[in-house]
Formats: structure tokens, C-alpha cells, sequence
């Protein structure tokens, strides 16, 4: 039947009658390699072979399907050898310059920021546009409980959909940040649902409207050993492209499955892991011919205009997804849309996963106030330091407020022996939060601070990691968040322990891979 194919070597080893009986015992049998015609040239081939069952369930004969991917090959094994053509005149440039090793990971971390700012200006329009409705829900509701002060049903309902409007954009805006974040590669063990479901919520906040967005998820999906933040780059880049290629709308799925290994080593032969996290990016857009599929993940290759992209895009994902020892494949038809598949492998250990779980909110009842404890109170914008002043004061604190840097550490300087707590705002004028912070710690070694700020930083994290910072606060916070952070931190530093997170370790769930790969 279909064994005339097989060149002589692979029949000699028995290969066609291996797939009937791999076809017999699991019902289907697919496998890709090179294959001849009649002609006695050679083609790159994908058979699929089927059992056929009678009604009684018995064998009565086999379908086989055979297509010629020699296109699709030859376009690998190009892609393959760019590459490496690309790496070596790197090196050779980089000998040349006689840049040091260091000097070239700077120049790769450079271009990996650009491209990102460059997808994060891509989404400006949809950002300006949403932000644009979040302040005019805020400014008509606003408007509204002024026009009717005594009408407490009014007041009420406006307040509380000013307060979610305001949890939105809140939202939307550290999506953003997460996107633009310029960072250290920081390789751990991540949940990638968890990566693309805050991506989902940034692609619903800024695509157009005539994009469909869908996400799929396997809820037992195994954890993978990622740069979240590049993880989270790469998905966009290819959510970003297929945007461009559904001018009048469409369906954007990003779908995510476990494949075993042994399915991906037919279109890798390096895929060496057991299992692999694979995320699918399929978009219902114009697709692509074989000439230009063959050609995508080359540096500054576009189809754009010139001005819409500088065609780094998917050389960047391609160089994320090898980097995480990783493959990327790509199928698409003119007029028939595109699907991008990365896989990831999964660890071989089972390791742990932590999880932080968030302590249940306290009860009004049993809400703790202050007992006259002093805090200074440092923040530049004058209705929110009033805000708080006002608020902590009725709550039982005493605020000593600072309108910016340089006032608070002149307040701390003459009140140290009363202040049992600094709150910084990171961005103050004249002295920033981090340089008020150094001098008081020269007056008082002991002092305990909050910082408040609307975007965690690396530096900020290191100097949590470092016990340096007490906390952070993320702005906007809710009252009620910043009172239990104040009470936790005072009570901290007299002597009492301070529960605000518990680490729940749990093993990873390895449910049996999936064979297919569509």
C-alpha cells in the first residue's frame, strides 16, 4: 500500500509495517519523515494512518493519508541556517568592535526593550480610548452626585460605580506597566494561565472592539521554568500581529494544552523534554503565503508599510522561545487566518509551587484603629496627603504631614524621638522617596517605612528583599487596605508578628500529555 513511499533504508528496518501495527493498537498513527515518489525524487512527507473497524469492532483494513510538507521543511531547515548565519556575523561584528561579552547582552537587552516599547506603542490608541471612558464615567457620575446632594440613592449608586470605574483604569494601568517593564531576566517557575490570563484582560482593555478575544485554558496545565515577563512579550507580540492582520475584525484565540514530547520530536527533533506547555495563537486573519512564512523570524523582515514596524517583532519571540529552550511553529493559508504555537518544557522534577494566599479581609467591627501612635505622612499631591490626614486622625493616629522630600526629612529630623512610622511617597519633589528614606535611616538606623507607588519596581523589590522597606503600599490603594498595612507594620515593630501572607505549597498537577498537536 503505502509502503512503495518509504525510502529502502526505512523499509529494510520495517517501518510501513511498524505503522500498521502501531495503527492496529492505537486506532491512528502519524509520523513525519523523507519519502520518495514514483520518479525517484525525494519529498518530505506527513502519514496518517487509520484502522478501519467493522461493526463488531473488528479490523478489516487501513486508511492511509499522505501530504507533502517538502515546502514547509525546506522553509525550516532555511530558517535554521539564517540563523546561524545571523549568529555568526553577530559574533564577527562583535570581534570586530571588540565588544566584551557584557557589552553584547547589553545591546540584546537594548533591542528586546525597544521592540517591547515599540508593542506597547501599538496600543496606545485602544489605552488613550478606554482611559478616555473611565474618566468620563468618573467626571458624569461625579457631576451627577453634586446635582443631587440630598438624594442619598443617587449618591450612593454614583459612589459605587465610581469606586469600580476607578478599580478599572487602576487595573488597566498596571497591566500596562507590566507590559513596558524594563527588568532582569528573572527565570522561575511560573503558571503560564496566569501570565496570559492578565495579558487577556490588557487584549480585551485596548483591542478594537471588532476583535474577538477568546481565551481557552487548561486548568491543569503544569508550570514551566520562565522570564514572566518576557513570556508575556512574546504573546503579545504574536497577539499584536494578528490584530494588524484582522483590519475588519475577527477571532483572536490564545489557547493553552500540555503535548508529549514524543509528538512534538515529529516536527523537532530536539524536543528532548517528556512534556511541553504549548500556547496557540490563532487569529481568523488574512494569513500568509509559504514565501513569506519562510522569512518571518528574520530580523527586520515586515510586511508593514514603512512607519508601521520595524519587523523585530518575531525575530524577538523566536529569540524568547529558544532562549527558554523552547519551539515555535507556524501555520497559515492566504485568506485562511494564522496559528503560532509555542511550546515550553515542563520541568522533569515535580517541584513546588507556591502560592500566596491573601488573608480574608477584617471585619469593620474588628478593624484595628490607632492609639495615638505619630506617623509622618509624606506625599505631594495636597488632596490625597489632606485625604489621609483626615482619615488616619479619625482612625486614631497622629499625622505629621510633608508636602515633599526635603520637609520630611526637616519634620524627622525634629521629631524622631515622637515619629513611630514614615509613610514616602516614591515620587516626591525636591527629595524622591528613596533619598528621604537614606537620610532619616542615618538619623534613626531603626525607622520603619511604608512606600507608596504605583508601579514595583526592581529596586523596590530588592530593597524588600533586603528588609529595608517594612512595605509597600500600590497606589491607588483602597483606605481600608493602607489602615491594615499601618496597623501590621507598628504592630511589627513592637514586638508582635505580623501575618500578611501565608506560602501554601502544593504539588503540580501532571495530568497524561496529550498526543495531538491541534
Amino acid at each position: 500500500m503505502f509502503g512503495r513511499f518509504y525510502i529502502p533504508e526505512d523499509r529494510e528496518k520495517g517501518l510501513p509495517a511498524l505503522a500498521l501495527r502501531e495503527a492496529a493498537t492505537e486506532s491512528r498513527y502519524e509520523e513525519e519523515g523523507w519519502r520518495i515518489r514514483k520518479d525517484g525524487t525525494w519529498f518530505w512527507a506527513n502519514l496518517v494512518v487509520t484502522a478501519l473497524m467493522d461493526d463488531n469492532g473488528a479490523l478489516v483494513g487501513f486508511s492511509a493519508i499522505i501530504r507533502d510538507l517538502t515546502e514547509r521543511k525546506r522553509a525550516e531547515e532555511e530558517l535554521t541556517r539564517l540563523n546561524a548565519e545571523l549568529e555568526e556575523r553577530f559574533a564577527e561584528k562583535a570581534a570586530e568592535l571588540g565588544q566584551t561579552i557584557g557589552e553584547r547582552e547589553k545591546l540584546q537587552a537594548q533591542l528586546l526593550q525597544a521592540q517591547k516599547m515599540e508593542g506597547i506603542g501599538t496600543l496606545a490608541g485602544g489605552i488613550a480610548h478606554d482611559m478616555n471612558n473611565i474618566l468620563n464615567v468618573i467626571s458624569g457620575y461625579a457631576s451627577l452626585i453634586l446635582q443631587n446632594p440630598g438624594n442619598t440613592e443617587k449618591v450612593a449608586e454614583g459612589l459605587e460605580v465610581i469606586k469600580e470605574t476607578v478599580d478599572r483604569g487602576a487595573s488597566l494601568v498596571q497591566q500596562l506597566l507590566a507590559s513596558a517593564r524594563k527588568s532582569e531576566l528573572k527565570f522561575e517557575q511560573i503558571h503560564v494561565n496566569g501570565v496570559l490570563e492578565k495579558l487577556h484582560g490588557l487584549l480585551k482593555e485596548t483591542f478594537p472592539k471588532t476583535i474577538d478575544v477568546r481565551l481557552e485554558l487548561d486548568p491543569a496545565l503544569p508550570s514551566v521554568i520562565a522570564d514572566s515577563n518576557l513570556l508575556h512579550q512574546a504573546v503579545l507580540n504574536l497577539c499584536l500581529n494578528a490584530r494588524d492582520a484582522m483590519p475588519s475584525g475577527g477571532t483572536l484565540q490564545v489557547i493553552t494544552r500540555r503535548v508529549a514530547g514524543a509528538a512534538l520530536r515529529r516536527i523537532f527533533q530536539d524536543a528532548s523534554a517528556k512534556q511541553y506547555t504549548c500556547i496557540t495563537v490563532k487569529d481568523t486573519g488574512v494569513g500568509m503565503n509559504a514565501a513569506i512564512q519562510s522569512r518571518i523570524f528574520e530580523p527586520f523582515f515586515t510586511t508593514k508599510q514603512q512607519g508601521e514596524g520595524t519587523g523585530l517583532g518575531l525575530s524577538v519571540v523566536y529569540g524568547i522561545v529558544t532562549n527558554h529552550k523552547g519551539f515555535i511553529d507556524v501555520e497559515s493559508e492566504p485568506d485562511q487566518g494564522t496559528t503560532f504555537r509555542i511550546c515550553l518544557p515542563v520541568p522533569k522534577s515535580r517541584e513546588t509551587a507556591i502560592e500566596v494566599k491573601e488573608q480574608p479581609p477584617v471585619k469593620d467591627g474588628t478593624r484595628p484603629f490607632g492609639k495615638g501612635e505619630t506617623i509622618l505622612f509624606a506625599e505631594d499631591e495636597a488632596r490625597q496627603l489632606r485625604l489621609m490626614q483626615n482619615f488616619l486622625q479619625d482612625k486614631g493616629y497622629r499625622i505629621l504631614p510633608a508636602k515633599d522630600g526635603a520637609e520630611a526629612v526637616e519634620i524627622f529630623q525634629c521629631k524622631k524621638d515622637e515619629i513611630g512610622l514614615v509613610i514616602l511617597d516614591l515620587g516626591l519633589p525636591k527629595l524622591n522617596g528613596w533619598e528621604v528614606f537614606r537620610r532619616i535611616k542615618e538619623i534613626d538606623p531603626a525607622v520603619k517605612a511604608i512606600f507608596a507607588t504605583g508601579f514595583m519596581t526592581p529596586q523596590i523589590e530588592s530593597q524588600l528583599a533586603l528588609g529595608e522597606a517594612s512595605a509597600v503600599i500600590m497606589k491607588p490603594y483602597q483606605l481600608d487596605e493602607i489602615l491594615e498595612k499601618i496597623s501590621s507594620v507598628i504592630k511589627t515593630s513592637a514586638g508582635e508578628p505580623a501575618v500578611v501572607a501565608q506560602l501554601d505549597y502544593a504539588e503540580i498537577p501532571f495530568a497524561p500529555p496529550d498526543e495531538d498537536l491541534t
